[in-house]
């Protein structure tokens, strides 16, 4: 049996993860919610696979863990993320990658897949959705023929199409121009199949070019070797011109005089296209070729897209270094008026911490429009995993087409999310009055069903991260979904649900109760019952009490981290409920007492 290792940081999809290899077939070894945790965990059991989540807890990658441990020929990597796209994996971080939401069916498959890879160096199809294999193509002269009558010279120009435009996506998204220099030089030599590529800036100053990024030269060529901004060489010939300049053989073609390291690497053939951008262009892409090469029309616009793509890049980052000249000088005149104006300490301290407030902000949403997509795709795969689960084991025809229109919904929601959010994002959220939210959209869901059942709430203001009112609600649902269908056999009765801060407001405490016939456990599953509630706990590092001797009470406790002030008001209770006695001590776990009642089971 092969073993697995699991790096993904929320840990209820990892369980759930977990279960879904162990049915089909593999050994899991462990799970691990952060790189150097993950690290550990392949040096101590030495994995055959291991899927990768590409974001993980502490910030850091799930490509690090890979490099880390050595992988090439010993361990198969599976990468399944709701990142797809927006990093450059190739094969040197893994085998394949599996796009989020997935089905559990989906990610044995893709195991599959990688176990043939490292055994075979083959993949076989079918696919999943979603998946793709780590690896560079084949040259266009060794592609098989696709039967259909398409010539290799369509072929390549799809394949060079297919470049350009992952090529954009990782300029738009990549802020370090250097960067996005090199790895236009490696996606334009791997197209055209040439071992030398470079990107050369001009500097006004010394009328030259610089060679700033490239690949396949010797050490000591990028950041140093310069050529004249004239005639005597291609790349000057182009700069100078403004037009694409292609050299077949420069071994018969006196009229450059060229710098030294043409010589060196054997060029023989040359393409140059300008780098235009606002105002004087930035300077020249070039490839280079040691072999005599016949270039056409169709190279000099794919490197001209290429060109293009480099040019707005560099607008990019011209903009964003003025845009930071400016902050920066902002900043100083802001610490030269509060020296001049010290004796208004009280005015400067308001508008240094407004100054600070908007800043931190400004730092929130640059952190939010990188994880916002991996939190919400993760809580939707979840979701869609429990309900993929549910969907296997019920027998029920009704069951299955409930179950299975909701799973449609979830992937629906997993597919038009982004166009929800909204902008003024906050990091944490008031707990409060989310709850408050909830338990007003459950009394109004179960009201036909259930009209003789009261549901109260009265929450304080608390502000949590994200994750924690993830979890926290998902416990308040099931407690309230289980209370209005088990607890009250004849149809009558009250569920009260309170949120108290602690002091200090180091933690608070929520409390659900019913005055139903009681509760018992029906199992230990991490997601069931009272194994679901205390697996969702420990997740936001919280405490769990149950007491069921007069009806049910849970008691959760959990840490707040400070935060911002929030308003000082209470929420306020709902309509025709009378509010929870404030000041009530979490109860320890007893074995509950007879009931006049037959208890219900756990959770469901």
């Amino acid at each position: 049996m092969l073993k697995v290792m699991i790096a993904e940081d929320d840990l209820m999809m990892a369980d759930m993860l977990e279960d879904v290899l162990v049915e089909g077939g593999y050994e899991v070894c462990g799970i691990a919610r952060t790189v150097e945790k993950g690290v550990e965990l392949g040096e101590r059991h030495q994995p055959d696979l291991a899927v990768l989540d590409l974001r993980l807890a502490g910030g850091g990658l799930g490509t690090e863990i890979a490099t880390r441990l050595n992988r090439r020929g010993q361990l198969g990597v599976l990468y399944a993320t709701g990142n797809i796209g927006h990093m450059g994996l190739t094969k040197a971080d893994g085998e394949a990658c599996l796009g989020k939401p997935y089905r559990p069916e989906d990610v044995v498959r893709a195991l599959k897949i990688v176990e043939e890879i490292v055994n075979t160096g083959e993949a076989s199809r079918p696919f999943p959705k979603s998946f793709y294999v780590l690896e560079r193509p084949p040259p266009s002269d060794k592609l098989p023929d696709s039967g259909n009558g398409e010539s290799a010279e369509i072929r390549r120009l799809r394949r060079q199409q297919a470049a350009l435009a992952g090529f954009g996506s990782f300029a738009l998204g990549e802020p370090d121009l250097g960067k996005v220099l090199t790895e236009a030089a490696r996606v334009c030599a791997e197209s055209l199949e040439v071992p030398f590529c470079k990107v050369c800036r001009y500097r006004s100053d010394e009328n030259d070019l610089l060679v700033e990024a490239g690949v396949g030269w010797h050490q000591g060529v990028i950041g140093h070797v310069v050529s004249e901004a004239n005639e005597s060489s291609p790349q000057g010939r182009a700069f100078v011109t403004g037009e694409p300049v292609i050299c077949g053989d420069l071994r018969t073609d006196a009229s450059y005089v060229l710098p030294a390291f043409y010589a060196d690497h054997g060029i023989v053939s040359t393409v140059d296209v300008v780098i235009k951008k606002e105002g004087q262009p930035y300077g020249i892409l070039e490839i280079d070729n040691p072999e005599q090469h016949d270039y056409d029309d169709h190279d000099i616009v794919f490197l001209t897209g290429f060109a293009n793509v480099l040019a707005e890049a560099v607008n990019t980052s011209k903009r964003n270094a003025v845009l930071q000249s400016a902050v920066n000088r902002m900043k100083d005149m802001l610490a030269d008026r509060d020296r001049l104006l010290a004796a208004k300490s009280v005015a400067l301290n308001e508008k240094n911490r407004l100054l600070l407030e908007e800043n931190r902000l400004l730092e929130e949403k640059n952190v939010l429009a990188q994880e916002l997509q991996h939190r919400v795709r993760n809580n939707l795969q979840l979701v869609y995993g429990m309900l993929s689960k549910q969907l296997q084991a019920t027998t029920d025809e009704a069951g299955k087409e409930g179950i299975g229109a909701i799973a449609r919904r979830v992937m629906t929601l997993a597919q038009v999310y982004d166009h929800l959010l909204g902008t003024g994002l906050r990091r944490t959220i008031d707990f409060g009055n989310y709850l408050t939210s909830l338990c007003e959209s459950f009394q109004v869901l179960e009201t036909v069903a259930h009209p003789e059942v009261r549901l109260t709430c009265h929450c304080e203001p608390v502000m949590l991260d994200l994750d924690t009112v993830t979890a926290l609600g998902l416990v308040v649902a099931e407690l309230i979904a289980n209370s209005y269908h088990h607890a009250f056999p004849d149809g009558t009765g009250t569920i009260t649900v309170s949120l108290v801060r602690g002091n200090p407001d180091k933690d608070a405490t929520l409390v659900f109760s019913d005055d139903g016939v009681g509760f018992i456990d029906a199992g230990d599953s991490k997601r069931h019952g009272l194994g679901l509630v205390r697996r969702l706990m420990e997740q936001v590092d919280g405490l769990v009490t149950l007491r069921s001797d007069h009806g049910t009470e849970w008691t959760l406790r959990f840490p707040v981290e400070t935060t911002p002030s929030v308003a000082t008001s209470p929420t306020e209770p709902m309509p025709a409920s009378s509010p929870l006695r404030k000041g009530r001590k979490a109860a320890t776990t007893v074995p509950p007492r007879p009931s006049r009642r037959p208890k219900r089971s756990g959770v469901t």
